[in-house]
Order: structure tokens, then C-alpha cells, then sequence
């Protein structure tokens, strides 16, 4: 679990250098704008809408053909604006629609980055990943800044010609937990990111499970016992491999580990136990006064505090939150 949420903030630190090459760079003054695209191919029935995007000064960077309603054929592309106003118009995600005469943009949305580039879950893309009969769009953006939610994964359907955001957040996996051929989201609970003094590696977090029903991504981890097995045996490696890194000055990853054991107890329904076990646990190695007086403050917090709060405020068959 460390290493995944480490990794997690590493990826975006390299996709806000990725951005500042492919999403920044303005021709210089005086240049003319070329009218071709970029290296980046489209077939020609969205090649006149793709230049004239270009001779507007957005060029393309990625593209992805497919069809996701109908007859009709879709280009899920992502453009760089040249001069862009303020930092969060950088790019552009945009689903460009040809029904057989012209083609048209039916949804634009801007930020600092977007990207297709998602790992094993680019093999998704135009595909229909809940099974209810309508494919999706995934992509990712970022708004550039430093944290685990900042760079979310958002996933899309088009009905009736009109995009729907169905999912976003920080997506960690797409995929079938259950084996019922349907794909949940595994997402990052990231509301202890910045909690305490603990450093940004350490910080305490666990994984939320959102599955498809009736129409919707709603939060169900309860239902998915064998992931949070092999999940609980990763924090509790992870807690005994930090054991020999406690000094007297630090002990954030382990406690951190031990915090992120609690929560995710808490996202199986049994918070209680979780609590339990991080009472003992932290109870264990501290190596003077101030680790053990800063370890009772924790423990109270989670069991009366703001963090008691958090644990209890995640609903079964609540929604996914989109805003």
C-alpha cells in the first residue's frame, strides 16, 4: 500500500514535467501557426474539424478513434492551446462526432494536462467497461498541482450526443473484482493526505471500492472481502518492514502504515476493529515520551476527533461524488 500511493505521487510529479513539454510550449513570436496537426494521425473524415481547432491555435497531441453511440464515429482527442490565458486552459478534451457529413465538437473541457496514457487501463478506452450497453471514454487530467487527487481519472459515456461524466477521482485500478464481468473502481481515499505533520510519503491512506448499479458508480467495499484481505496482509508487511526505521526523531511511516490498516478496516464495515488493532499497535516501539504522547493524540482523534468523523461519513450505495 506505501508503495502505491508513493508511485502515485511520483507519476504525477512526472506528468507535470510531461506537461510542461507537451502542453506549454508556445511558438514563438512571429511564427505562423503550421496548418498541419502535429504527428499525431486522424482519419479524414476529422481532419477538416481538426484543422480548423489548429488554425485557432489548439494543435493536436493525442487521439482516439472509435464509436461510442450509434453509427456515429467519435475522435476522443487532446489539443495544446498555444497561448493559452491562464494555466488551467492549457489543454483541451475535447469528442469530436462525424454522423456521416461533417464532423463536429460535442464536448470540450480544458485544464493544465490531459492524457489517454493510463497504463493498462488505455486497452479500455472505447470500450464498455460496466456492461450496460453504452462504451467509455477514459482519460486523465491534472489541474498541476502536488497531491494524490489532483490528477484524477475521469470516465465518460455519450448519450443522446452529450457526454456524462461518470466516474472521477483518483483512480488506482479498473477492474473486475468479483469476476461477475463487470469492472469496479479501485479509488484512493486521499482525505488524510496532508493529515498531521506526517510527511507527504507517509501519509496515511487506504483504497475505496466503487461498483456499477443501477446506472451509477456507488461506494460498496464492504462487498469485496478478498481485496481487503490481500490488502490488510500488504499494511501489515509494510508495518513490520518499517519497525527497524523508527528513530527518535521519526516514526511517521510507520505509524502512517498503522493509520492506513484503521481506515481500511473502516471501508470493510468493521471500523471497530480496526481501531482496536491500532490502539495495540501503536502502543509498540516508540522510542521516547514525544512519540508516545503524539501517538495517544492520534488515537483519540480517530476514535472522537475529526478522523472518527471520516470513518463513519462514507456510506454503502452512496454515489460516486462528481463535483
Amino acid at each position: 500500500m506505501k508503495k502505491r500511493y508513493a508511485d502515485a505521487g511520483t507519476a504525477l510529479v512526472f506528468m507535470m514535467m510531461l506537461c510542461v513539454v507537451t502542453c506549454a510550449m508556445a511558438p514563438a513570436a512571429g511564427k505562423a501557426i503550421p496548418q498541419t496537426t502535429s504527428k499525431v494521425g486522424v482519419s479524414a473524415e476529422f481532419q477538416p474539424e481538426v484543422t480548423r481547432l489548429n488554425a485557432q491555435g489548439l494543435k493536436l497531441a493525442e487521439a482516439l478513434e472509435m464509436s461510442l453511440e450509434g453509427t456515429s464515429r467519435h475522435l476522443a482527442a487532446i489539443f495544446r492551446r498555444d497561448k493559452p490565458k491562464a494555466p488551467s486552459e492549457t489543454c483541451e478534451f475535447r469528442i469530436i462526432e462525424n454522423e456521416g457529413a461533417t464532423a463536429r465538437t460535442i464536448f470540450r473541457r480544458t485544464d493544465f494536462f490531459f492524457t489517454f496514457d493510463l497504463g493498462d487501463a488505455s486497452k479500455l478506452n472505447g470500450t464498455d467497461i460496466n456492461k450496460d450497453g453504452v462504451k467509455e471514454v477514459i482519460v486523465q487530467s491534472s489541474s498541476g498541482g502536488n497531491c494524490w487527487a489532483c490528477n484524477p481519472t475521469e470516465i465518460y459515456q455519450l448519450r443522446n450526443h452529450k457526454a456524462e461524466l461518470i466516474a472521477a477521482g483518483p483512480i488506482l485500478k479498473i477492474a473486475d473484482l468479483d469476476a461477475d464481468g463487470i469492472a469496479e473502481l479501485e479509488i484512493a481515499d486521499t482525505r488524510w493526505e496532508v493529515y498531521d505533520d506526517f510527511s507527504h510519503a507517509a501519509s496515511p491512506g487506504a483504497s475505496m471500492i466503487y461498483a456499477w448499479k443501477n446506472g451509477h458508480y456507488v461506494y460498496a467495499s464492504r462487498d469485496y472481502a478478498a481485496f481487503y484481505k490481500t490488502a490488510l496482509e500488504e499494511i501489515r508487511q509494510d508495518i513490520e518492514k518499517e519497525k527497524p526505521n523508527i528513530t527518535p526523531q521519526s516514526d511517521d511511516f510507520y505509524v502512517g502504515r498503522i493509520l492506513s490498516l484503521a481506515i481500511t478496516y473502516a471501508h470493510m464495515g468493521d471500523a471497530a476493529r480496526g481501531l482496536a488493532e491500532m490502539e495495540q499497535l501503536l502502543k509498540q516501539n516508540s522510542r521516547n515520551a514525544e512519540q508516545t504522547k503524539h501517538r495517544r493524540e492520534i488515537l483519540e482523534d480517530f476514535r472522537n476527533g475529526d478522523s472518527a468523523k471520516k470513518l463513519k461519513e462514507m456510506k454503502y450505495g452512496d454515489q460516486i461524488p462528481l463535483g
